[in-house]
């Protein structure tokens, strides 16, 4: 009987022993909800290194945004500069074109101007150089030409052709009822009354480059009337 209850009291002891065992052996590795949990060293090095990997894609991440948007700022900044280049080009073609409208209004309205001066002083002339009334008659011989009163054969003032007095004979190659020649003023001067051989009574109201010395040039409708009328010696009868 004492041999069992002996026997009862070691396996009592020896179960309280394993019990005291298992739960040491419990909060060494961590078991329970009131213990820490000890890491294995090699699982912590793992996780370093993954943490580190993550940092290091988030820094490519951040740098490959950084370069995109750098990329896109140089664009936008190219875009407006071309923008602004083309602005200021069509500015300047703009202001090119404004220029060019006014310098042409300008020298219209100098044209213009120049032959109201023109026309006064033909009419200034025509009253301070009368047409000669001397009875004395000089009959010269002279070699002739011809020339038109087109626009496109002559300078024009404003669109109108004037002669060397300022007459304007776009529109007629008349001078009250008297034909108009061009003359060198030392052998004819300007405002004398004529007589041409074949034409009749003119008057020297022009002046020519290539009208020197002895040469009339007489003034025709049309640039083929002078072409017809070609190069010929006249006699010139001056009053």
């Amino acid at each position: 009987m004492k041999l069992i209850k002996y026997m009862i009291v070691i396996g009592t002891a020896m179960m309280g022993m394993f019990t005291f065992m298992d739960q040491a052996d419990a909060a060494q590795i961590g078991i329970g909800t009131e213990q820490k949990i000890v890491q294995n060293p090699l699982e912590l090095e793992r996780q370093a290194i993954e943490e580190e990997r993550k940092k290091e894609i988030a820094r490519q991440k951040k740098i490959a945004e950084e370069k995109r948007l750098a990329e896109e700022k140089r664009l936008e900044a190219e875009r407006l500069a071309a923008e602004k280049a083309k602005e200021e080009a069509e500015k300047a073609r703009l202001a090119k074109l404004e220029a060019e409208r006014k310098a042409e209004e300008e020298r219209k309205e100098a044209e213009r101007v120049a032959a109201q001066k023109a026309a006064a002083s033909s009419n200034k002339n025509a009253t301070a150089s009368p047409v000669s009334t001397t009875t004395s008659k000089k009959v010269i011989t002279v070699e002739s030409t011809a020339y038109s009163n087109d626009v496109a054969d002559n300078k024009a003032y404003g669109g109108r052709v004037l002669t060397a007095t300022g007459h304007d004979v776009t529109d007629s190659i008349y001078y009250n009822g008297m034909r108009i020649i061009a003359v060198d003023p030392s052998i004819i001067p300007l405002g004398s009354k004529v007589h041409i051989q074949g034409v009749g009574d003119a008057i020297a109201l022009d002046t020519g480059g290539r009208i020197k010395g002895h040469i009339v040039d007489l003034l025709v409708d049309s640039k083929q009337d002078a072409i017809q009328w070609g190069r010929r010696h006249i006699q010139v009868t001056l009053y």
